[in-house]
């Protein structure tokens, strides 16, 4: 595992207006320098190991999706898949009044035991934090916005607070940095872009090819595509190349050109086999909008494209604005991964805002780690000294999408099975390996 950051670092502003009507975007900018991103005290510079992970891992499955019956045998041969790997994969099926009760379950369970994550299999609370409208340290007026914050319960010491009782947080303080990953895999919203199907059929597609995938049966070229808009072409475009490569053993291929980043361009190009998409666009919580120099020549790509272009792609990490915002039906991030045939795990924000610093993710995905705990280093580098303002606005609404225990194409297969033991406790089960081993890197 990495520990420090070793690339030079860029800087770049999404910011941030609502919306506009009907097929709307939200518009970024670029700042000049990367000096005022440091001086203004949202860059640290400094790299910190990640902890010894717990092998505990909570899968909290919601209740009346596992009564159905329709999940259960998938999300059984899921549960030995993460055994196999070497974890200890704690299934529980429960009824949680709210967010704070189902962050209480994971705290408790981090206490007692340790935890090394937990995956939400399913609808399940949702924890809303606002951020008021403001001016940013550049001059920027950021938009009102209360937005699902993934945070929440990845941060289980942290003092999260609502003093308007208004059931958004609005404060964050302590020790703010998280102790866990999370990863959703959530369906509900996406039916209506499936005519037919239901909310378990789409998941038990994605645990078959989740299965298939780790046992080296679903393969595609180790390549990745740096799809950047106009907006950030030029030394954006060729930073984050270079930092998406950290993650893929075979070549990155960069699309900036400000002709050729078209929605019909890009609709071509997720056709090719690659394992990873960076897509910098700026979008909605449904579609991405292109442009072609200063003007919006370059089209929509729709939610609603995804079933007919076929992506053959496994991994998305996606500067979309919104585009992960799972509390709304169609949410474009995740037809990306439960609504085609290669899809296993994407990144994005459910506000105005992105993932910055992509090497602190991608580096530890070069190195063999899952994707969780790529996430969880990403996260612990942003919450050295505690987070600024503007990291508030830039990240809080970042969520992990699919399961966070795989890992790149490089280092498949998953370890042989080892014998099980199954205990039962109410509506816990806890599955544990009979030998001594931490977790497996895949």
């Amino acid at each position: 595992m990495r520990s420090v950051r070793s690339l030079p670092r860029v800087l770049l502003v999404c910011a941030l207006s609502a919306p506009a009507a009907g097929l709307g975007e939200e518009p970024c900018v670029v700042l000049p320098s990367v000096e005022g991103y440091y001086q203004a005290g949202t860059g640290d510079g400094v790299g910190v190991p990640l902890p010894p992970a717990s092998a505990r891992v909570e899968v909290v499955v919601n209740p009346q999706l596992y009564a159905s019956g329709q999940v259960a045998t998938d999300m059984a041969r899921y549960v030995d898949d993460v055994v196999r790997q070497g974890y200890e994969p704690i299934l529980t099926v429960a009824e949680f009044a709210d967010a704070a009760a189902l962050r209480s379950h994971l705290a408790s369970g981090y206490a007692a035991g340790g935890l090394a994550g937990a995956v939400f299999v399913g609808e399940m609370p949702t924890a809303y934090y606002e951020i008021d409208e403001h001016d940013d340290v550049y001059g920027y007026t950021w938009a009102y916005d209360s937005f699902p914050c993934d945070l929440y319960f990845q941060d289980l010491d942290g003092a999260w607070t609502d003093a308007d009782a208004d059931g958004s947080y609005d404060a964050h303080a302590g020790d703010v940095a998280p102790e866990i990953w999370l990863g959703r895999l959530a369906t509900g919203r996406l039916t209506g872009l499936h005519p037919g199907r239901t909310e378990d059929g789409l998941l038990n597609g994605y645990f078959a090819r989740n299965h298939d995938y780790r046992f080296g049966r679903l393969e595609v070229s180790r390549d990745g595509l740096a799809y950047i808009d106009d907006d950030w072409a030029g030394p954006w475009g060729d930073r984050w190349s270079n930092e998406l490569a950290l993650a893929v053993t075979g070549s990155v291929t960069q699309i900036d050109h400000g002709a050729t980043t078209t929605a019909a361009d890009y609709k071509m190009r997720l056709k090719q086999a690659r394992e990873h998409v960076l897509l910098c666009a700026h979008s909605n919580p449904t579609l991405h909008r292109f442009k072609i120099g200063s003007t919006w020549g370059g089209g929509y790509f729709l939610n609603e494209d995804l079933a007919g272009t076929d992506p053959n792609v496994l991994f998305y990490n996606l500067y979309a604005c919104s585009g992960a915002r799972y509390d709304t039906d169609g949410f474009i991030a995740g037809e990306y991964v439960f609504g085609t045939d290669m899809g296993l795990l994407a990144v994005g924000s459910t506000k105005t805002g992105s993932m910055l610093e992509f090497d602190d993710y991608f580096g530890p995905l070069g190195e063999g780690e899952t994707f969780g705990e790529a996430w969880l280093n990403w996260w612990t580098m942003r919450a050295q000294g505690g987070f600024s303002e503007s990291e508030k606005d830039w990240h809080y609404g970042m969520t992990l999408l699919g399961d966070p225990l795989l890992v790149t194409q490089e280092y498949l297969p998953i370890p042989e099975p080892a014998t099980l033991t199954l205990l039962a406790a109410g509506a816990a089960l806890l599955l544990r390996r009979r030998r001594s081993a931490g977790p497996g890197r895949g």
